[in-house]
């Protein structure tokens, strides 16, 4: 059965070249025609659909051949802040093909409260009234929602197509990362952000703690060892993690995520006794001081069993383990996902007229020379680009630590390097759930309503936003 899809694969393709009316298949200024076969790109499949798509992929590879569309046009983008590395791109881009113009919609300079508000509904309307910008950056906006409804387009069949785009210049399982269990591609991560997770070198020391203790951790189980540490040791201020009740609680939830809200299939189950024991759990720990948000740093001594820290800092104060943390890696949640964050993402709006040009300048902000600028933060996508970025970071890190570095440059490099492969998906719930349910979870531990309370509202306002 698999091969008569893949005949049927390999002739749609070769009529799209023969036709060149999409997905870059349109004859360059010249006239001519760059052929270059089609890459294998060895993503993280993680289903049999992905499998299947990759293997036909494969089988027609040798086929397709790339063709860059004419590069003339005008491309506009919008972005809710203004952004270093992309305007530097805009203008390089520009200056490489004179005959295109890049336009960078910018909602705000700087943030300011309201503005993300604000930002979902300058968009919207833009989208409804069909004058929304060609490329899209998915920071803070309802990527779920968005796909849904049709306003990104599927990139899969351009990655497939890009020759460049493979595991010998890419970390393509980020590349991937945000794949649909159809192979469907709507956003693509610039930039790989992730959180991590370690313990205290001290405390997992007393606690006589080995490998085997942090094997298949995720959040929650983390927690539980964390609480083990404190509970054991003699020292004063020793406390759980640095986080207050609501980011606790924040955490817990995404950890278990689908336990409590399937996005696919619109259904919230937060109106439960889990969730309820859930909020009543993490206050619990707050009454009995596992949390201190009154911290003196510079007066007293103090100890965090746990840490959750962010890609590159963590990788550089991971190679401290004698005084700094042990065990330290990319935090996974409880099915066992290490989630790349969506916010350094970026769509190619389905209703644009210019979608191969508007691919031309995201693969321009992929490549090496714009993945190497100093403006990335943070993991780039590109393997080149990561090596610049550890370069960068462990320069900075060492400076900022009076010259002192707890392991070599190739070591730290090497650590990121790790991290990234292990990557395996995206997290793409919509930052307006995760801010109502935030909003609710605080008036319960300020004491302004009950848990049930709580459990009730937050399913009401969910199911309503599923429903809208």
């Amino acid at each position: 059965m698999r091969k008569k899809r893949s005949l049927l694969a390999v002739l749609l393709v070769v009529a799209s070249v023969f036709c060149g009316c999409s997905n870059g298949a349109v004859q360059d200024t010249a006239g001519e025609k760059n052929d270059v076969p089609m890459q294998e790109t060895d993503g993280a499949s993680g289903t049999a659909e992905r499998s299947e798509n990759k293997e036909i992929a494969q089988d027609v590879q040798e086929t397709v051949l790339y063709v860059q569309p004419e590069m003339r046009g005008e491309i506009s983008i919008s972005c809710l802040y203004a952004e270093e590395f992309l305007n530097t791109a805009a203008e390089q881009f520009m200056e490489r093909y004179p005959n295109v113009k890049v336009t960078i919609n910018s909602y705000k300079e700087s943030s300011r409260e309201g503005t993300v508000e604000d930002y979902r509904t300058y968009l919207n309307t833009k989208i409804m009234t069909g004058k929304a910008e060609d490329i899209l950056f998915t920071s803070s906006l309802p990527i779920t929602k968005y796909s849904e409804m049709g306003v990104f387009e599927d990139l899969s069949g351009y990655i497939q197509k890009t020759p460049e785009m493979n595991d010998k210049n890419y970390f393509m399982n980020v590349l991937q990362a945000a794949q649909e269990v159809g192979g469907e591609i709507y956003i693509i991560p610039y930039a790989a952000r992730f959180d991590t997770l370690a313990f205290s070198a001290e405390l997992m020391s007393e606690h006589g703690g080995n490998e085997s203790d942090v094997q298949d951790l995720h959040f929650g189980t983390a927690m539980d060892l964390a609480k083990q540490m404190v509970d054991e040791t003699d020292k004063n201020n020793a406390f759980l993690v640095q986080m207050n009740t609501v980011s606790y609680a924040h955490s817990l939830l995404k950890d278990s995520i689908g336990q409590f809200i399937d996005v696919n299939a619109k259904k919230v189950s937060l109106d439960t006794p889990e969730y309820i024991a859930l909020l009543e759990s993490v206050k619990s720990l707050s009454e009995n001081g596992y949390f201190d948000t009154d911290i003196d740093f510079y007066n007293m001594e103090f100890y965090f069993a746990a840490e959750c820290d962010y890609d590159v800092q963590a990788a550089y104060y991971s190679m401290d383990t004698k005084n700094g943390s042990n065990y330290c890696m990319p935090l996974t949640d409880a099915e066992g996902r290490t989630l790349v964050k969506s916010n350094p993402c970026v769509a190619v709006n389905s209703a644009s007229e210019n979608k191969d040009l508007a691919w031309e300048f995201i693969r321009y902000l992929l490549s090496d020379e714009v993945q190497t600028l100093p403006s990335i933060y943070g993991p780039a996508v590109s393997r080149k680009g990561l090596e610049a970025v550890a370069e960068r970071f462990y320069t900075f890190y060492k400076e900022g630590n009076g010259g002192a570095g707890f392991g070599s440059e190739a070591e730290y490099k090497a650590i990121l390097e790790s991290w990234m492969e292990q990557i395996n998906g995206c997290d793409m719930l919509d930052s307006t759930i995760v801010d109502l349910i935030d909003e609710e979870n605080n008036k319960y531990f300020s004491g302004q309503q009950t848990a049930e309370d709580t459990a009730r509202k937050l399913q009401q306002q969910l199911e309503q936003y599923f429903n809208e």
